[in-house]
């Protein structure tokens, strides 16, 4: 046994918590499994693929318009900020393309190319685009959704934590949201491996961590996890829902079914699932 470096947790022991390639063996096969409904949902769905929000190379949307004043949902995909592409994450779009939403998944660039506070950023431009072009993809820019996985929920709630004004958009541009399996406090992530490559000081780890960075107003928000996750990924969304509470938001918690990190993601596929059912009651589908 080594010495405790975060909590009760030795190195190998903290490293194993976050390490889901090693944590979900079926890690590879159920993304490969995945691309068949990622060319269907651009085979039969008319959509924009790669459009540019920004000059970096990964400021670009894949769009799927709207009927006119649709309800918009931004997905934000995972892959612990270093890894990971939005066309790996277009299976998402499907249900709710189906039920009238205008969908959008945003790239971002990547660590170690970029910094913590440069994907951040990139975000809210991405969120910004949207917003101002909401009636060009055929959406209401008044019932703007964010969800997003893993990294992504960090983002989700980044975004939440934004102060819009300095955009020149509305305190409450974001209608709904549902950060999953969401990283809210990064000191753990600093720690661990995962540093090797996001090069966070303890200084970037803060600024970064929506636990410290709770929004002077919050949308309706359900903070989902899968129920067979590591204990440090529910720790982690217990957290911030305590101190979302706290603050005296009205948030809920959702474990949903026995999903481990990695066929949680998959949920968004299912119409009877308790996180689409969420999204769908959030956007009103």
């Amino acid at each position: 046994m080594g010495d405790a470096v975060y909590a009760d947790y030795t190195q190998d022991e903290l490293d194993l918590q976050y390490d889901m390639r090693r944590r979900c063996p079926h890690f590879a096969e159920t993304f490969a499994s995945m691309e068949v409904h990622n060319k269907r949902v651009v085979d039969i769905y008319e959509c924009q693929l790669d459009v540019p929000f920004g000059k970096m190379n990964g400021e670009k949307l894949d769009i799927w318009p709207g009927r006119g004043n649709s309800p918009i949902l931004l997905f934000i995909h995972g892959g612990y900020w270093k890894a990971f592409d939005k066309d790996m994450f277009r299976f998402v779009a499907e249900r709710f393309v189906e039920a009238g939403a205008c969908v959008v998944l945003n790239n971002y660039d990547l660590c170690p190319s970029v910094t913590m506070d440069d994907i951040t950023q990139q975000n809210r431009m991405a969120l910004q685009w949207i917003y101002r072009n909401a009636s060009a993809i055929g959406g209401d820019a008044g019932r703007i959704h964010v969800t997003g996985h893993s990294a992504g929920g960090h983002l989700t709630a980044m975004l939440m934590a934004t102060k819009w004004a300095d955009y020149g958009l509305p305190f409450d541009v974001i209608n709904g949201a549902v950060p999953v399996s969401g990283l809210f406090d990064l000191e753990p992530l600093r720690i661990s491996y995962l540093n090797a490559d996001l090069h966070m000081s303890e200084e970037v780890c803060r600024r970064n961590s929506p636990i410290h960075l709770l929004p002077d107003w919050m949308p309706p928000t359900t903070i989902a996890v899968g129920g067979g996750e590591t204990d440090e990924f529910k720790r982690q969304s217990r957290i911030y829902t305590d101190a979302c509470r706290a603050a005296g938001f009205e948030v809920s918690y959702l474990e949903v079914e026995n999903h481990d990190h990695v066929h949680l993601a998959g949920a968004y596929r299912n119409r009877l699932s308790p996180l689409t059912a969420c999204l769908f009651s959030q956007m009103d589908l």
